[in-house]
């Protein structure tokens, strides 16, 4: 969907605050294993964040490669429609891990900003009237409010909303059979799981 040239351009817009669903099952840090899977790489899905919780190491594309709980994404989004989907986060650069201290940072200046540069980023990617939205957090999660008060307005694409990864209450397989569930994957999850641990 990209070719060398968009590939390199979205690396250095991009790089260093997003993703891709593609991870290496040896060592889930090492994003560079997107560099050689280019072709693999679509907007079809694009998977939204609320804002790192952590600083991200000095490497592209190393959001949600690494993190305490990304191997649900990665068992979510291996052998299936998932594989190689858009990962990113609607606030760039500010990592705070409680969601009510970073309600107390975000101004009006920050949403325009953010929002303005949601907007350019979705382009770039090639979004289209097909491309679904997964947030990740419930309709009541301040994502889902910051989201639909603000980022969505000039999107009617669907959008599916799923427990936040870390969400403690769900098992690894409860967490991405229920996604699966939503969009409509038939998988196994043990298999899966045995072919992608780490």
């Amino acid at each position: 969907m990209y070719n060398t040239d968009e590939y390199e351009k979205l690396t250095s817009k991009y790089g260093p605050f997003a993703s891709w669903a593609i991870w290496d099952c040896k060592n889930e840090c090492n994003s560079l294993l997107i560099n050689e899977n280019i072709n693999q790489l679509h907007s079809k899905f694009v998977f939204l964040g609320l804002n790192i919780s952590r600083p991200l190491v000095d490497q592209p594309w190393s959001n949600f490669h690494g993190g305490k709980h990304d191997r649900k994404i990665k068992y979510a989004c291996s052998d299936n429609k998932l594989h190689g989907s858009y990962l990113t986060d609607i606030f760039k650069g500010i990592d705070e891990q409680k969601s009510t201290e970073l309600k107390s940072k975000i101004t009006d200046e920050i949403i325009k900003k953010n929002v303005d540069f949601f907007h350019l980023e979705m382009e770039d990617i090639k979004i289209n009237k097909d491309t679904q939205f997964v947030v990740f957090g419930t309709p009541t999660s301040l994502l889902a409010q910051y989201f639909e008060t603000y980022f969505r307005k000039k999107y009617k694409n669907r959008v599916i909303y799923h427990y936040h990864y870390s969400y403690y209450k769900l098992t690894d397989r409860e967490w991405v059979n229920g996604l699966w569930k939503e969009l409509g994957i038939d998988q196994d999850f043990d298999s899966t799981v045995k072919k992608y641990r780490q």
